[in-house]
C-alpha cells in the first residue's frame, strides 16, 4: 500500500532554530566567515575534549612514572580507553619504574594545567546536556502547538530521524496523534495495483454509490 503523506506546512519557530543552533555549537563549533567569536563562548565538547586529550598526553610526557590506571582515577576514561586515545595521538614515552633509592613513591596529583583542562571539559559537557534538554523541550512544545504535524515532518528540520522525535515526544508526554494518511490509498499486490481506498464522505457523493455501504 502506498501512502503519500501530506504535510502540514510547518515551519520551525525562531526559538527552535535558536536552540538548535546553540546545541549544535556546544557539540562542535563551526565558525562563520566574517562573524566574530563571542567573547563569552563556552568551548564545544569537541574542542574541550581535544584539549584535554592533548593535556593528558603532556602529563604522561612530563611524568615518566605516571601510569594509565593512576591517570584514569582523575579523568572520565578507563585505563584501556586512555591507551587507545594515546595510541591515536602518537603514543607516549615508555614508563619508568620507581626505584627504592628514590625513597617512598610519591602520590600523583594532576597538574594545575590538567585540572583546568578537565574543568573546561566538564563545563562543556554540562552545557551541551543543558542545551540538549532545552532543545528537546522546545521540540515537544512545537509538537503540542501543531497537532497536525507528524514526527517525520519535525525530523526534516532536525539532525535526527523520526524515531528520535518520537522518543522526545514520549519523554515529554506529548499527546499521541494518528498518522495523517493521504485521501486516497492505493493497495498493491505483488507490485501491481489491486484496489483503492477512498474517504467515505467522498465515496457517498459519487454517482452510483452503494447506499448499503456504511461508514465504520
Amino acid at each position: 500500500m502506498t501512502d503519500s503523506e501530506p504535510t502540514s506546512g510547518y515551519q520551525p519557530s525562531a526559538q527552535l532554530k535558536e536552540r538548535l543552533a546553540a546545541w549544535q555549537a556546544s557539540v562542535k563549533w563551526e565558525p562563520e566567515d566574517g562573524v566574530p567569536e563571542p567573547a563569552d563562548r563556552i568551548p564545544s565538547v569537541a574542542e574541550a575534549r581535544e584539549a584535554l586529550e592533548a593535556g593528558m598526553r603532556q602529563e604522561l610526557h612530563d611524568d615518566r612514572q605516571l601510569n594509565l590506571p593512576t591517570l584514569a582515577e582523575h579523568v572520565p576514561w578507563t585505563a584501556e580507553n586512555l591507551r587507545l586515545l594515546m595510541a591515536k595521538r602518537g603514543g607516549y614515552p615508555p614508563r619508568e619504574r620507581h626505584r627504592k633509592s628514590e625513597g617512598d613513591p610519591r602520590t600523583y596529583q594532576p597538574s594545575e594545567r590538567l585540572r583546568d583542562l578537565l574543568a573546561a571539559y566538564n563545563l562543556s559537557v554540562d552545557t551541551e546536556r543543558r542545551r540538549l534538554d532545552e532543545l528537546e523541550q522546545c521540540i515537544a512544545d512545537e509538537l503540542r502547538a501543531n497537532p497536525d504535524m507528524t514526527n517525520p515532518e519535525m525530523a526534516r528540520h532536525l539532525p535526527w530521524e523520526q524515531e528520535q522525535v518520537r522518543l522526545i515526544a514520549r519523554k515529554y508526554n506529548v499527546p499521541r496523534r494518528r498518522k495523517r494518511g493521504s485521501e486516497h490509498k492505493l493497495i498493491e499486490d505483488k507490485g501491481k495495483p489491486k484496489a483503492v481506498v477512498v474517504p467515505y464522505d467522498w465515496y457517498v457523493q459519487q454517482p452510483g454509490a452503494d447506499p448499503s455501504i456504511v461508514k465504520r
